[in-house]
C-alpha cells in the first residue's frame, strides 16, 4: 500500500498542485502506521533553504486535497492521513526538529493564500473534519454566517463539523436553525484538522477559541472587511461585499448547492444585521438580489425584522436611556460621542449583547458624519464603536490602534480607562474631523 501511495503522490506532484510554493521535489518512502491510517511520505526536497521550506509548508497545506484525490483514484475503503517529511537521509544536513519548527515559523508569517470561492469549495471537500468559527461578540452576520455555511457543509456530506464561538450565542439568535450546536469557550475541544473564520480575520478577534488551534492545522478565512487575513492561512476576503452572508451565497453557487430554507434564515438575519435592514451606505444592488432569492425560499420577512429590529428588551431601553443622557457634540456638532460605564450596565441589568446597535442613536442625529460610543464593561478596558457616513474612513482611523472594520463601521478593544480612552480617541477624532479634507490622508475623504 505505501508504495502504489508513492506512485500516486509523485504522480500528482508531477502534474502539479496549485500551491507556488511547491518547488521541485522527489518522493522518496512511505511509511504506513500498523493500522494503516496514517502514511508518512518522505520527500526530498530541493532549491534553497527557503525554497525547501516553503515546498514543505505547501505540501502540508495540500496534504488534505492530494488525500482525497489518492482515495478516489485507488478507491480505497480508509484513505490514511498523509503527513510530508523531509527524507530521513537529510538528517544529517539538518536537524529535523529545528527544521519542522522553522518551517512552522515560516507558514506564520508568510502572507495569507488568496484563493477563489471554486478552491474554497476544493479546500473544505478535502478536510476530514471541521470547526467553524468567529468574533468574540458575535453579531448578526457573525452568527448567521457560520450557521450559513454549517448548513452547507452538511449539504455536501461533511457531518464532522463542530461551530464555536466565545461567550456563545447571543438571544436574539439563538432559535436560529442549527444555533443551538454552537459551542462556547469554555466547552471541551472538539477534534478537527481545518478550521475556518467567518467575519473577521485576525486570531486575536476570536477569543480564547484560537487557543485550541495548534500550529499544523489548515486554517481558512471568509470575510468581507478590509483588513488582510492571517499569515500561514489561506482564504477569500470581499470588501465589496456588504456582509459575510452575501458572500456565503456566492460561496453555494460556486459549490453548487442550492439554500435551503433552513440556510437562507440565516444568511438573511447575517445581511439585514450588517446593512441596517438594507439602509447602510454598504447596501448594493447585488444586496437587494440576493434577498429577493433568500425570501423566495419562504422566510417571513415582517416577523424577522421586528425580531431583530423592533424587539426592545427592557435592559437594552435602560441603557438607551444612559446613553442619551451621556450623549455630547464636538467639532460644530459633527461629532457626536456617548459612553457607558459597568455601573450603568449593573444598573440596567444590561450583558454585552444589548449594546448592539446603540451606537446609531447618536449617528442618526442631524448634522452628525461620525458618532463614537464607548463602552466599558469592567474597569481597565473598554470597547469604542465608531460610525460614519462613508466619508470618513473609521476603519482607518482605528487602525493605529489595533482595530479594524469597514470605512463606515469599525470597532476597537482598548487597554485603558474609559474617560482616558474617551480622552485621547475624541482628541485624535476632533483633529481629524478639524483638519481641512484635502490635507487629511488618514481617515476623511475629499
Amino acid at each position: 500500500m505505501g508504495e502504489l501511495l508513492r506512485e500516486e503522490i509523485a504522480k500528482l506532484l508531477a502534474k502539479g498542485v496549485k500551491d507556488p510554493r511547491i518547488g521541485f521535489v522527489s518522493v522518496m518512502d512511505v511509511k504506513m502506521s500498523a493500522d494503516l491510517h496514517y502514511a508518512n511520505v518522505y520527500v526530498s526536497l530541493f532549491g534553497s533553504e527557503s525554497e525547501r521550506k516553503g515546498s514543505l509548508v505547501g505540501l502540508r497545506n495540500s496534504a488534505g486535497w492530494i488525500r482525497r484525490e489518492v482515495g478516489q483514484f485507488l478507491r480505497m475503503r480508509y484513505t490514511p492521513e498523509i503527513r510530508f517529511f523531509p527524507d530521513e537521509t537529510l538528517d544529517s544536513v539538518y536537524h529535523l526538529e529545528e527544521v519542522l519548527e522553522e518551517i512552522h515559523t515560516d507558514q506564520r508569517q508568510s502572507p495569507m493564500l488568496v484563493l477563489t470561492l471554486e478552491q474554497v469549495i476544493e479546500e473544505l471537500r478535502s478536510s476530514e473534519s471541521l470547526l467553524l468559527t468567529t468574533h468574540v461578540n458575535p453579531d448578526g452576520d457573525a452568527i448567521g454566517s457560520v450557521l450559513g455555511l454549517w448548513h452547507l457543509l452538511r449539504a455536501l456530506g461533511k457531518t464532522r463539523t463542530s461551530m464555536a464561538v466565545e461567550g456563545g450565542v447571543p438571544r436574539s439568535y439563538t432559535t436560529l436553525p442549527g444555533a443551538k450546536r454552537i459551542l462556547n469557550h469554555d466547552a471541551e475541544r472538539p477534534s478537527f484538522d481545518t478550521v475556518v473564520i467567518l467575519d473577521c480575520s485576525s486570531f486575536d478577534r476570536i477569543g480564547e477559541i484560537a487557543d485550541w488551534i495548534v500550529p499544523s492545522t489548515k486554517v481558512i478565512v471568509i470575510d468581507h472587511h478590509q483588513d488582510a487575513g492571517p499569515p500561514g492561512t489561506m482564504g477569500h476576503i470581499d470588501p465589496a461585499q456588504a456582509a459575510t452572508g452575501e458572500l456565503l451565497m456566492d460561496l453555494y453557487d460556486a459549490a453548487g448547492v442550492e439554500v435551503s430554507a433552513d440556510a437562507a434564515l440565516c444568511l438573511y438575519i447575517a445581511q439585514i444585521t450588517d446593512t441596517g435592514g438594507y439602509r447602510f451606505s454598504n447596501t448594493t444592488a447585488t444586496s437587494h438580489e440576493k434577498a429577493a432569492r433568500l425570501i423566495r425560499t419562504g422566510i417571513d420577512v415582517a416577523s424577522v425584522s421586528n425580531d431583530v429590529f423592533y424587539s426592545l428588551p427592557r435592559a437594552k431601553f435602560e441603557l438607551m436611556r444612559r446613553l442619551t443622557a451621556h450623549a455630547s457634540f464636538h467639532v460644530n456638532g459633527i461629532l457626536a460621542d456617548s459612553w457607558l460605564s459597568p455601573e450603568d450596565f449593573r444598573d440596567a441589568q444590561a450583558t454585552r449583547e444589548d449594546t448592539e446597535g446603540l451606537v446609531n442613536i447618536i449617528k442618526h442625529v442631524n448634522g452628525v458624519r461620525v458618532a463614537a460610543l464607548f463602552t466599558a464593561f469592567e474597569s481597565g478596558y473598554c470597547k469604542l464603536s465608531l460610525r460614519s457616513e462613508g466619508d470618513f474612513d473609521c476603519a482607518a482611523f482605528l487602525r493605529h490602534y489595533g482595530g479594524g472594520g469597514h470605512v463606515a463601521a469599525a470597532g476597537v478593544t482598548l487597554e485603558l480607562p474609559i474617560d482616558t480612552a474617551r480622552k485621547t480617541l475624541l482628541a485624535a477624532l476632533e483633529e481629524q474631523l478639524s483638519a481641512p479634507s484635502a490635507d487629511n490622508d488618514s481617515g476623511v475623504s475629499s
